[in-house]
């Protein structure tokens, strides 16, 4: 059982040059991946996902793609605690710009797979990237689900 459970999402966006994926700095830690948080009392993982992406990147209508869902769990050290850490991570695409909309956001980046590639801090989201666009891949462009 993890000691804490989080949610967020993979979002993308279809532009004239090609997908780009949205990539968060936090401002505690420094470190580059997906916007996503806690799950609060009572909220199941793709609410939470949706509550964490409006409120930290102002996306408020993203659309999730069906049955995707990567799913990470690691280790770390908080207050000399080892914490057992689960995310669910949903794919999901927008047309909204976004902007920062909380204290510990400090930068976001609209990015093409390879930067966002190079730009994410640890491996098991670089991961869930690469499982993302495979799977948009195997959709093909401009289909539902």
């Amino acid at each position: 059982m993890p000691d804490e459970r989080a949610s967020g999402m993979i979002l993308f966006r279809t532009t004239p040059a090609g997908r780009i994926y949205l990539l968060i700095k936090n401002r505690i830690g420094g470190h580059w991946g997906f916007p996503k948080g806690r799950l609060e009392p009572g909220e199941d993982e793709i609410g939470a996902a949706r509550r964490e992406v409006g409120e930290e990147v102002g996306v408020h209508q993203p659309q999730v793609e069906a049955g995707f869902t990567a799913r990470l769990s690691y280790r770390f050290v908080r207050n000399r605690q080892l914490v057992q850490k689960e995310v669910a991570l949903f794919l999901a695409e927008t047309d909204e710009p976004g902007s920062l909309e909380r204290d510990e956001v400090e930068a976001m980046e609209w990015l093409p797979l390879p930067c966002a590639l190079d730009r994410i801090s640890y491996a098991e989201q670089r991961s869930a990237l690469l499982q993302a666009e495979a799977r948009l891949q195997r959709r093909g462009p401009h289909q539902d689900g």
